[in-house]
């Protein structure tokens, strides 16, 4: 003979299961929880494209530094530093939106001449309009970084 199952209370339904209660709260959580652990990856996606951009940057303006400390003019200084720089970030794939911002400069008390340092600042628009759920700056985040060279003693005159 089998024992008849024990009622709960007067409303004559069988006790619990075990989790009964928490069935569908998985899907809950996941709903809740997904949109969250999507936004993080195109956060650390955003923070890795800025840190490769702002490394190629550093290269372009130090590139660009060193060939115009090679330059027997500013004139000719500016010039091949914008070249440099142009050359740099394109061998390295990266696009600028509106093209590589490149000011040179002069330190020193002689002009450009021995004892001279050449300033180079590079700028460059890095997109980020394809990260479609952040939009951070309007899709363009701006990475500057500056390079310094002294002009080069050995140079021919």
């Amino acid at each position: 003979m089998t024992a008849a199952p024990v009622l709960d209370g007067a409303e004559g339904r069988s006790p619990a299961r075990p989790g009964s209660r928490d069935r569908g709260s998985v899907t809950v959580e996941l709903v809740l929880v997904f949109p969250l652990i999507i936004m993080f990856l195109f956060l650390v996606i955003l923070a890795g494209r800025v840190t490769d951009a702002r490394s190629d940057v550093v290269a372009a303006a130090n590139d660009a530094a060193r060939v115009a400390s090679l330059q027997t003019s500013g004139a000719q200084a500016e010039a091949q530093a914008q070249l440099a720089a142009e050359a740099t970030l394109a061998g390295e794939g990266v696009d600028c939106v509106g093209g590589v911002d490149v000011e040179t400069r002069v330190e020193g008390s002689g002009g450009f001449g021995r004892g001279a340092v050449v300033v180079i600042d590079v700028s460059c628009d890095v997109t980020t309009s394809d990260l479609l759920l952040l939009d951070v700056g309007g899709g363009v985040i701006t990475v500057r970084e500056q390079g310094r060279e002294p002009v080069d003693t050995h140079r021919s005159l």
